[in-house]
């Protein structure tokens, strides 16, 4: 078997300090005794155990964790370097091998072999290497079928060992081009699917295996994972198979392993496995690593590799574990904050989906007293403002109110007309309604007209206000009823139903009323204490101006000439803007009170009382408790969701390295 014994920790792609021969053996004789053992057995151990109870809680199932992924193309040898690893056969052959992901997780112990392999409900113990490749395709068969399609369910193998080093591993399937015998004709995109769903995680080291004898830019493996790692920051290329490089082409894989020729920020390993003849001639792993050894040493271009710590398995061994610990350490404060934000959210969702329906029928009359009465809260909340909402979202007063600054545009924009009356539309009117009043007297029924007819250009836009603000607010009642009953169809469509009959009857009732505002309007009234005030501002402002008169009293000079005629005329305008003035400021309050009373306010006290009485349908409640098909089984997820996510934030803040 192999011997990983542990050396200290360093930055990854520090090289380790090892040297050929002597040194090496004396490093491996220490043992456990080592102190460099006890500080990795302190540091390093707790970080891979610690991730991997949060995969065997589920907690991949919501979030990445820090993983290192094994990927290459079909014949790379990938099988051969994870087999080095861990010391046991993995299955072989030809054609797609791995059909699921494996993870693979080695630990160090100074115990005799274990194994255990786990996928859907099936928990083996194993306890001896040769169970291995055969439990692994009994696995793969239950999961993706008898034959060659794959799956994206995870096997997990556990192996402990005196000869593994502490590293846990995901393996997935070779990289195939092109379908072969009865495998489906997309096989190859659906290997690619399944493999950047890992590759592309930011979490994930991509452990790149490419044979010493092709060209590596040619490399499928190396392509994808640099299309999502463009940089290199998360990617580590292994060479295999140096034995079968051609003559004269080693200073070009000297080349690559020195990062020289396709650069990667975290570099190349090369290794030498077990050949397919080696494996049918029964080389122990043990064997092949002292062959492996005595090939780098001897070998004239590579044997430099091994002095930089750049070759042989136990190199690494030794290297993924110091690049998988920086890289857990590293991910451990986002991790925390994900698991924060996942488990928020879970807990909304199954606050939302509410709690399991009770069987007896009192009970269901005080779940349901439950549900309405918070479901009536959140409604008082939105009447008086203070309903809680997410980051980029208004309350509904903040929405009702924008629209009502669309009505103070409508007035301004009357307002400006009035003062734009020109003389000719003044002298239409006066020629038609002036009585026998003399020259230079204001005709009454003149600017009474004129007001009539801009106060009832007012009329739509207001009620084309009214209708956004019914709108606005339909939206949000039916969405907070959606939020509180969406799991019971009935429950919901009844309060849906309840919400449109309340808001058609009061939107109709606001409607009369807006109209009798404006009926009210045509009978030109204002208190006179108030309008002389604002007539006499208005006379400020035109015989006695810090600004220039208005354009259309500038342009008619001939005017200002005929004393009757600025007399009769200017004296209209003077009443013109000084009504309109006032009145529009009365409207500007007076249409969004009715809006807020009846669509908010008389609309939500409404909903309130009608909700209230749902609760005297006792002989319905079974019938409005049915929940939605799939609510059931939504409320099971998220209540298992939470409790691995609790465990999973408890095992995070038990950590030592996270605790100051």
């Amino acid at each position: 078997m192999n011997s990983f014994q542990q050396q200290p920790l360093r930055p990854p792609g520090a090289a380790p300090g090892q040297q050929p021969g002597g040194n090496r053996d004396q490093q491996m004789s220490k043992g456990p005794e080592n102190n460099l053992y006890s500080q990795y057995e302190e540091k390093v151990r707790p970080c891979i155990d610690l991730i991997d109870s949060l995969r065997a809680l589920g907690v991949e199932q919501d979030l990445a964790l820090p993983a290192i992924a094994v990927i290459g193309d079909q014949s790379s040898g990938k099988s051969s370097v994870l087999e080095a690893l861990s010391g046991v056969a993995l299955p072989r052959g030809s054609g797609i091998i791995t059909r699921c992901p494996l993870v693979l997780k080695l630990t160090k112990q100074e115990f005799r072999w274990a194994g255990k392999i786990s996928y859907r409900k099936t928990e083996l113990q194993l306890q001896d290497p040769s169970q291995v490749e055969r439990e692994i395709r009994k696995a793969q068969d239950v999961i993706a079928g008898n034959g060659v399609g794959i799956s994206h369910e995870l096997i997990s193998l556990e192996i402990t060992s005196p000869e593994v080093p502490d590293l846990t591993l995901i393996d997935l399937p070779g990289i195939t081009r092109v379908a072969v015998g009865n495998q489906p004709h997309d096989i190859g995109l659906q290997i690619k699917a399944l493999i950047k769903k890992y590759i592309q995680r930011q979490q994930t080291i991509n452990l790149v295996v490419v044979p010493c004898n092709v060209d590596i830019a040619t490399t499928e493996a190396l392509s994808m994972a640099q299309e999502v790692d463009p940089d290199g920051d998360r990617t580590i290329g292994i060479l295999t198979k140096p034995d079968l490089v051609d003559k004269g082409t080693e200073k070009g894989v000297l080349k690559v392993v020195q990062n020289l020729t396709y650069r990667l920020k975290k570099g190349y390993m090369i290794v030498k496995c077990r050949g397919q003849q080696e494996v049918t001639n029964k080389l122990s792993l043990a064997e092949a690593t002292k062959k492996e050894m005595m090939f780098f040493q001897t070998h004239p271009y590579f044997r430099v590799l091994l002095e930089e710590g750049k070759a042989t398995v136990p190199c690494l061994a030794e290297r993924l574990t110091t690049e998988l610990i920086w890289h857990i350490n590293k991910s451990l404060p986002l991790l925390e904050n994900q698991l924060k934000e996942s488990h928020q959210r879970a807990t909304e969702e199954l606050r939302q989906c509410g709690d399991n329906i009770p069987s007896n029928e009192a009970d269901k009359m005080f779940f349901l007293i439950e549900k309405i009465k918070v479901f009536n809260q959140d409604i008082e909340k939105l009447i008086e403002g203070e309903e809680i909402v997410q980051e980029k979202e208004s309350r509904l007063y903040n929405k009702i109110r924008e629209e009502f600054k669309s009505w103070i545009l409508v007035l301004a924009d009357n307002t400006q007309k009035v003062k734009n009356i020109i003389h000719e539309e003044v002298s239409k009117y006066d020629k038609q309604y002036r009585g026998k009043e003399l020259l230079g007297f204001v005709s009454y029924k003149t600017f009474e007209t004129i007001m009539k007819q801009y106060l009832e250009q007012l009329v739509d836009p207001a009620l084309k206000l009214l209708q956004k603000a019914v709108e606005i607010i339909w939206q949000t009642f039916t969405d907070t009823a959606q939020k509180s009953f969406g799991g019971f169809y009935n429950l919901n469509h009844t309060v849906q139903s309840r919400i449109e009959e309340i808001k058609t009857k009061q939107a109709e009732t606001a409607e009369n009323l807006i109209r009798l505002q404006f009926r009210m309007e045509q009978m030109i009234y204002c208190q006179d204490q108030i309008y002389s005030v604002v007539l006499g501002k208005i006379r400020e402002e035109i015989f006695n101006p810090v600004e220039k008169p208005p354009q259309n009293l500038q342009s008619k000079s001939s005017l200002l000439n005929d004393p009757p005629s600025v007399s009769s005329i200017v004296e209209i305008w003077v009443h013109l803007n000084a009504y309109f003035s006032e009145t529009s400021k009365r409207l500007a309050n007076q249409i969004p009170f009715i809006i807020q009373y009846f669509m908010l306010r008389e609309n939500g006290d409404y909903l309130q009382k009608a909700m209230m009485q749902i609760l005297q349908e006792k002989q319905h409640y079974t019938w409005l408790l049915q929940e939605q098909g799939d609510t059931t089984a939504k409320r099971k997820f998220l209540q298992e969701k939470i409790y691995r996510l609790v465990q999973a934030r408890r095992a995070l803040y038990e950590f030592p390295h996270l605790k100051v």
